[in-house]
């Protein structure tokens, strides 16, 4: 009885939390999605309550000293997939991290950032109280989650003005580098020497992911993501092709970058999110514009060649 009572509680103060919240209006507008194999011998309520508390925890918590309105906060989308329950209250998992933001004059979302973490492993106890310190190591689950949180709110920033997003790249960095070496040798993807970083599997290195947009040698691919956003998708709705013009400057810009780093992380990223939307655009566009889109695209996107040959078809 008293264990009923307690989680009556838990969601009677986690409701209130999410009221309060609302109205205080927070960064982040996070859903979060828990999908977990339904052999293992857990309660089934035990990720309900792991969803709830991790849902909170993004949306509950003030990330940036600025004040955003309701219709402000950023979409985002965490999907955690258990694979394995190794013992009780260790969870082996990936996730997906998604978020976007609005086209000026518009009602469309352009994706910002779709990574596959393979190695969102964690510990976790039901109804654990998910405490974060920027200053410190707390667990491995909040630092995973605040790590995603100011890298959602970095790619945001980083499209409305130039190297925007530097101060919460370099507060994701932080949350890397306060993990402790014990930590690090049991959780993989904190270290910049741990391996297997490749966006064709899907397998990403928090650390170095960081690094790329803070690293001066990437200094260009900077320039071009903020132009991207700003001065075209931005304009498209007041001057289409003034637009167009200006992403195709910034795939041109790109693609010496491609050329020095073909495997850059933010690179790879970019296009995983804006290869329909570019097929969209250009596919609006004069044939001869069509052509030299065909070519860049191809050259930096490999991987979807052959859907960017769509855009030459009237």
């Amino acid at each position: 009885k008293i264990t009923e009572i307690m989680k009556k509680l838990f969601f009677i103060l986690i409701t209130f939390y999410s009221i309060l919240n609302t109205c205080l209006a927070q960064e982040l507008n996070c859903s979060v999605s828990i999908n977990a194999p339904k052999n293992q011998n857990v309660d089934p309520q035990v990720f309900k309550n792991m969803e709830t508390a991790i849902r909170e925890f993004m949306n509950g918590r003030k990330w940036t000293t600025d004040t955003y309105k309701d219709i402000e906060r950023i979409k985002c989308n965490i999907v955690v997939n258990i694979m394995e329950i190794p013992t009780e209250g260790e969870y082996k998992a990936t996730a997906i991290i998604q978020s976007q933001r609005p086209i000026f004059n518009s009602n469309l979302n352009t994706l910002m950032l779709n990574l596959q973490d393979k190695t969102f492993d964690f510990s976790y106890s039901d109804m654990q109280s998910l405490e974060y310190n920027d200053n410190g190591y707390t667990s491995q689950i909040t630092s995973l989650l605040a790590y995603y949180a100011y890298t959602i709110l970095a790619y945001d920033y980083e499209s409305f003005s130039q190297e925007g997003g530097t101060l919460y790249f370099q507060k994701a960095q932080t949350v890397c580098s306060n993990v402790p070496p014990n930590e690090k040798s049991k959780y993989k993807g904190w270290s910049q020497f741990d391996g297997g970083v490749s966006f064709t599997t899907g397998t990403i290195n928090r650390f170095v992911l960081a690094d790329n947009w803070l690293n001066p040698r990437y200094k260009d691919f900077r320039i071009a993501f903020f132009s991207y956003h700003f001065n075209g998708l931005d304009r498209m709705y007041t001057d289409a092709a003034q637009g167009r013009s200006a992403i195709t400057t910034c795939l041109t810009l790109l693609q010496k970058i491609n050329t020095d780093n073909p495997n850059l992380l933010t690179l790879r990223n970019f296009f995983i999110c804006k290869s329909t939307e570019l097929i969209n655009i250009y596919s609006k566009s004069d044939m001869t514009e069509r052509i030299i889109a065909i070519q860049l695209l191809s050259t930096l996107d490999p991987l979807n060649a052959d859907k960017y040959k769509s855009i030459g078809k009237i």
